[in-house]
């Protein structure tokens, strides 16, 4: 495996969206249809409040945030906001709201619609993370997360990066030169992203130096060791989507 890390650089160069999860999507429902032969006179069914919210679940500290209610059934609309926060701010009548939180934690936000006597609450809460301390070990997967963290990158395409990585590491005994490892990642990763590979180039280049000081100590020379570093890079891909 000798010579492996020092075209390692090679490899990587060659391999060179708000959280979270949407609240409840149900539709409210409309006036009841009246048949053609309705008596004159006879009352409209009123719409009753309802709301229909779409918001994340978690974010992160200075990521703003959105709320959507356009599409509830409502005349007013109210919002609670726990713990207090200036960073919040409604528009559109109540009926969009941005928020931006400056420190971590749980944000409750109570709101309640009205329309015609009727009255719907509902509480939405948001879970911000604020940024991972910084790794006291030197293992790539407790740095990953924490080099990711104010890149903001797609967790879904750090997933499949993940599984990228994974594949060539099954392979890297099999492998064996370094040319057939550096070939196999580039490939893998080519396959696997597509054009948003380019996004990932500043983690690939951080990933690469952390490499080529393995390479200096003599930590980062035979197969094992490779199969277990490009394990590493997966296990902090993943850490980061989750």
């Amino acid at each position: 495996m000798k010579g492996l890390t020092y075209v390692l650089a090679l490899a990587i160069a060659l391999t060179t969206v708000p959280i979270g999860t949407a609240g409840p999507t149900t539709e409210p429902a409309g006036p009841s249809d009246q048949s053609a032969g309705a008596e004159v006179g006879t009352p409209v069914q009123q719409e009753t409040a309802a709301i229909v919210i779409n918001a994340p679940t978690k974010g992160r500290v200075g990521e703003l945030i959105r709320f959507d209610l356009t599409k509830s059934v409502a005349d007013s609309v109210k919002w609670i906001v726990q713990p207090a926060t200036p960073d919040f701010e409604t528009y559109e009548d109540g009926r969009r709201a941005v928020f931006s939180a400056r420190t971590p934690g749980d944000y409750v936000f109570f709101i309640s619609v009205a329309k015609g006597g009727t009255v719907d609450s509902l509480i939405h809460t948001v879970r911000i993370e604020g940024p991972p301390p910084k790794p006291e070990t030197q293992s790539l997967a407790d740095w990953i997360p924490y080099w990711l963290y104010p890149m903001q990158l797609n967790t879904s395409e750090a997933e499949i990066l993940a599984a990228s990585f994974e594949d060539t590491a099954a392979r890297i005994t099999a492998l064996s030169t370094p040319k057939g490892i550096i070939e196999a990642t580039a490939e893998a990763n080519r396959a696997a992203m597509g054009k948003s590979l380019s996004k990932w180039k500043p983690l690939l280049k951080k990933i690469q130096a952390a490499l080529a000081n393995r390479a200096k100590a003599g930590t980062l020379t035979t197969p094992d060791q490779h199969k277990e570093a490009w394990l590493e890079i997966a296990r902090g891909l993943r850490k980061y989507a989750t």
